[in-house]
């Protein structure tokens, strides 16, 4: 039998152990999901990059049911597919953990206080550091990844992108481009140069936000245009034109995506048609969510966009308006 100083050590010893374990598993900042929203730990025999990688303000164990029941969904779909949520804190330790030698995005994206600003960059960076899948926490799969890319594309396609709307060359609102690409949604293998690009361009429009407006980073007060245009979609679609004309040598512009009916491959980037992703959409010829061209839908739930921004406006008025 123990004697008293002994027996004291054991449980000493045994409390310390306990206390690090509750710490390393409350400092996780990887949540993996399973069919019931509980943390999992990693399965090894899933390739580490075939990810799936979503993003939410608090645990996902406080997500409304349906949001709940579509990670179970993507989770069913892909079982072959590793899925990542990150929590606001967790975005900042994996921005510290995987870009370590890079301080710009360090320094900026830990600077950042603005929700949506962080969560529109968060999406190309973990698909920059890992690569996958990134999905706005409020879409829904319609079809598994593996079935994303036509079987010609495979071996071709690096990055996937799809069309949010489209004009059809008739003059946009103020501040909108003619053809513009979801960032609710992509595919990119890792250290794509389209992500690295639209990192950069990232970077260097919210520092000129900042510099405008004569504050710090943490400061920033962004509009619905300077969200579009700093790390929204119109920052990804630009940034594919850029990437595309110079990867080509010849400028690739919405001339060469308006209209599409099918998946274009233009040079390594898939380019999908808006009922890919923007199905439900009453504009630029979206079909519906039955359609079997979609792949991913989109709820507009805007969990991340509140505050002075106009998203929730915005969605609703994408559901109200008419096919061009």
């Amino acid at each position: 039998m123990l004697n008293g100083a002994k027996r004291l050590r054991v449980l000493v010893v045994a409390s310390t152990l306990a206390v690090i374990l509750f710490l390393l598993y409350r400092a996780s900042f990887l949540h993996k999901i399973n069919g019931q929203g509980l943390p999992l730990a990693s399965e090894s025999a899933k390739p580490t990059r075939r990810k799936i990688w979503q993003t939410t303000k608090l645990s996902p164990l406080s997500l409304e049911e349906r949001d709940r029941k579509n990670l179970q969904k993507w989770d069913e779909m892909n079982p072959t597919w590793r899925h990542e949520v990150l929590t606001d804190g967790g975005c900042d330790e994996y921005v510290r953990d995987r870009f370590a030698e890079r301080p710009d995005i360090v320094g900026v994206f830990t600077g950042l206080k603005d929700n949506i600003l962080r969560a529109d960059l968060i999406r190309y960076l973990v698909l920059l550091g890992d690569g996958g899948i990134y999905s706005d926490i409020d879409t829904e799969a319609l079809k598994p990844i593996d079935e994303w890319i036509p079987p010609e594309y495979k071996d071709i396609a690096n990055a996937v992108v799809g069309v949010e709307y489209d004009t059809f060359g008739q003059d946009p609102a103020p501040a909108l481009l003619i053809v513009q690409f979801v960032n609710w949604t992509i595919m990119s293998k890792s250290g794509h140069p389209l992500m690295d690009l639209t990192v950069r361009n990232a970077i260097r429009a919210i520092r000129a936000l900042a510099e405008k407006q004569l504050v710090s980073l943490d400061r920033i007060q962004a509009n619905f245009n300077d969200v579009l245009a700093s790390t929204g979609p119109a920052l990804l679609t630009t940034a594919t034109f850029e990437y595309l004309s110079e990867a080509t040598g010849t400028k690739v512009s919405w001339l060469n995506v308006t209209g599409l009916t099918a998946p274009k491959l233009i040079h390594d980037i898939l380019i999908l048609p808006v009922t890919a992703f923007g199905n439900g959409q009453r504009h630029s010829n979206a079909g519906t969510p039955e359609d079997p061209a979609a792949l991913v839908h989109h709820l507009f739930s805007g969990s991340w966009k509140t505050g002075s921004h106009a998203f929730k406006a915005m969605a609703q008025a994408d559901h109200q308006g008419e096919n061009p």
